[in-house]
């Protein structure tokens, strides 16, 4: 599962790259000949998606390393 996590974060990342509306072969195309707001749904999704993603690891790393970590040691008795 850590797989398919790491390589859909790569593919929304890619997906907001390319999707952007100033690109050349960008111009053209059905939502960003309207202007406006539309123009950015798809790369912003795309980001807002690759966030969530790090969001869930970053909240799964701590879930699973806090809870677990080591109490620290006393010192033995002298």
């Amino acid at each position: 599962m850590d797989v398919f996590w790491f390589w859909f974060l790569i593919l929304m990342l890619v997906v907001l790259v390319f999707a952007w509306p100033s690109w050349p072969y960008t111009y053209e195309r059905w939502p960003y000949r309207y202007g406006g707001g539309y123009r950015y749904a798809a790369p912003l999704v795309a980001a807002g998606l690759a966030l969530l993603v790090l969001l869930l690891f970053w909240l799964g790393m701590l879930a699973i390393a806090w809870p677990w970590a080591v109490a620290p040691v006393a010192p033995p008795p002298t």
